[in-house]
């Protein structure tokens, strides 16, 4: 059994627990759920996912190997947290370095495979005016969402009114799909987060 299978089945017993216990919230107040610590040493390129696009194009994480990766989940309908943490992602990508932002690549990944088809996502990424290179929202099936979302240890769970309650975390991967950089939440400075990706990036292209 690979270490990201024995993860996956370690995490899914788990999350159950921590969510049971707050499963009948019916506010409307945004709840925002603690990422799980999760290891650093696999690589997430190995995960055979396929994820399509606002541009209907189908993508598997490793054809994103061989670069820095931005990885931020949300979803489309979101009115509370999630428009501060694509804000936050996109402070976080334009901070950075010239050389280094045309290499580092940003995948905005939906929780709400019911509604944010690829069409929606294009609006969505158009309305934001993120519909840029680098910059790819993507969706797919309820268990691919929650495969990735456990490798990274983000939480979700979807209410009863159709929106999330989500951890707010936004996670880079190396070139080689090995998680680098998390930030946590949506008060934390990014200063660090861009050093250590100028760091990253540039000890690849150098």
């Amino acid at each position: 059994m690979t270490i990201i299978k024995l993860l996956l089945l370690t995490l899914a017993g788990l999350l159950p627990l921590q969510l049971f216990a707050q499963h009948e919230i019916s506010t409307h107040t945004p709840v925002s759920l603690e990422a799980v610590n999760v290891p650093h040493e696999q690589s997430l390129f190995h995960v055979q996912t396929e994820w399509i696009n606002q541009d209907n194009e189908a993508l598997v994480l490793g054809d994103f190997a061989g670069q820095p990766l931005v990885v931020v989940m949300f979803y489309g309908q979101c009115t509370g947290t999630c428009p501060v943490l694509i804000q936050r992602t996109w402070n976080l990508y334009k901070q950075l370095d010239q050389q280094v932002k045309e290499q580092m690549q940003v995948l905005a990944v939906s929780f709400d495979y019911r509604n944010d088809s690829p069409k929606a996502l294009k609006e969505y990424a158009e309305r934001e005016q993120l519909d840029i290179p680098n910059w790819s929202f993507v969706t797919a099936d309820h268990s691919s969402i929650r495969e990735l979302a456990m490798l990274l240890g983000v939480q979700y769970r979807e209410r009863n009114d159709g929106h999330f309650e989500h951890s707010n975390l936004i996670t880079v991967l190396d070139d080689e799909g090995k998680i680098a950089v998390r930030i946590s939440g949506l008060q934390a400075s990014l200063d660090e987060a861009v050093t250590n990706i100028e760091h990253i990036a540039k000890e690849k292209f150098q």
